[in-house]
């Protein structure tokens, strides 16, 4: 194929917010750069951005801006990629799922050493595949805990350089302490958080990438490279396209490794070819113009929404224990007060028994009872039933954009028909 023998020689493309908005007498903010980030980079007559589903494209031609292969480039992907870019603060690599923008960091640095705290299932499945195929100079990839990574942080104590990041791609045969720290925070279900300065400590002491899967908070909620962070990523399924009709994930690479680190990704992904489709991305785009509003009253229904359920909690109805960092009774409290700044509209709660919590989801008759995270509409899901490492009687909530008082009134009749 002619887009084949191309591939060795093509340019990658890393996107950049528009030019257009750095000669503006003006700062704008986020929410404006969700509709506007994008400006330029494409001309057309369109206001909305227009949807491409062509796979090749004319060589040489002013109108292609450079493309050649969907695989590798496309407009719609260059457009997205910038705006997601420049809210989260760096350089942004989307892939076709969460899944795979994890997978493709790990196979990126090829860590040898990694700290990984509890969190996601499938991103535990995929470190864990990863570390028994992988087999580098005899010496197996290791799982760290946290208590191994202590004590490489007592004994390795080196001239802190958190202002900016100093890790860079090394080569694998070096001998490093720890390779990658990667770190969920907020925590999936429990929501709770890490210390993320004491990890970026620790990542500059012993040579580290720190990456930060920031799904649960959204880039409204935590900005992870003001706390040391070199990666971060996010499932665009989840809050960023926030309708429940796409899979996608994201890479944004801090700015000072752009010329090394997303070069690479970009390069890889070309390979692996893990590229959202060109609607996917054209849908991820869109859902990027309401960003900042859906999530927004999405967060603060939810403190509606764990308030009314603590109330339940204290007068001993049927709610045990709620897990969400705005009580002060959750072990990740004052973590939350230093470090977010937006609470999470995702939390999970337990009731007396098993039965009662699925009787609970059963019984909804507005909210769904359903897995996954993020979207408009509110769902309840029972995560014992395909992890049995969660307690039986928990039940996670994502809370949609629905009037607040609404989902009260159906959590309350689910309550009293929970036995």
């Amino acid at each position: 194929m002619s887009s084949e023998s191309k591939e060795p020689n093509s340019q990658h493309v890393i996107s950049q917010p528009s030019l257009k908005h750095k000669k503006l007498p003006f700062q704008i903010h986020g929410s404006t750069i969700e509709c506007h980030g994008d400006d330029g980079i494409e001309v057309t007559g369109d206001v909305a951005p227009p949807i491409h589903v062509s796979t090749t494209f004319i060589s040489d031609a002013p109108e292609s801006y450079g493309q050649e292969y969907s695989r590798i480039d496309t407009m719609t992907r260059r457009r997205v990629e910038a705006v997601i870019g420049a809210i989260e603060g760096g350089q942004a690599v989307t892939y076709s799922s969460g899944q795979s923008a994890a997978t493709a960091l790990i196979h990126c640095i090829k860590p040898r050493r990694i700290y990984l705290n509890a969190g996601y299932q499938g991103v535990q499945f995929a470190f864990k595949l990863y570390t028994e195929r992988q087999n580098i100079e005899d010496e197996k990839v290791q799982l760290l805990t946290l208590e191994q990574c202590k004590e490489i942080y007592d004994s390795e104590k080196k001239e802190l350089r958190i202002d900016s990041p100093s890790w860079r791609p090394a080569d694998i045969k070096e001998k490093r302490a720890l390779d990658l720290i990667w770190l969920e925070c907020p925590n999936n279900p429990h929501i709770t958080l890490v210390d993320i300065e004491w990890f970026a400590e620790l990542a500059a002491q012993t040579g580290a990438c720190l990456a930060i899967d920031s799904t649960l908070s959204s880039p409204l909620g935590l900005r992870p490279f003001e706390h040391g962070a070199h990666v971060v990523m996010h499932s665009s399924t989840k809050y960023l396209a926030g309708h429940s009709d796409l899979l996608g994930g994201v890479l944004i690479v801090h700015s000072s490794l752009s010329d090394v680190l997303t070069c690479k990704l970009l390069q890889e992904r070309t390979t692996d070819g893990a590229v959202m489709g060109n609607f996917e991305t054209w849908l991820l785009l869109r859902s990027m113009r309401t960003f900042s509003l859906r999530v927004r009253r999405q967060c603060q229904t939810a403190l509606v929404i764990v308030q009314w359920l603590e109330k339940q909690r204290a007068t001993g109805y049927k709610v045990m224990k709620i897990h969400h960092p705005s009580l002060e009774s959750h072990s990740s409290y004052s973590l939350a007060v230093r470090y977010l700044r937006l609470l999470p509209a995702t939390f999970s709660f337990e009731l007396q028994s098993e039965s009662q919590a699925k009787s609970f989801a059963r019984s909804l008759l507005l909210c769904a009872h359903a897995t996954s995270l993020g979207g408009v509409e509110t769902l309840v899901d029972w995560i014992h039933s395909y992890n049995t490492s969660i307690s039986s009687t928990l039940l996670r909530v994502s809370i949609g954009v629905e009037e607040p008082e609404d989902i009260i009134q159906d959590f309350e009749q689910a309550l009293k028909q929970a036995e």
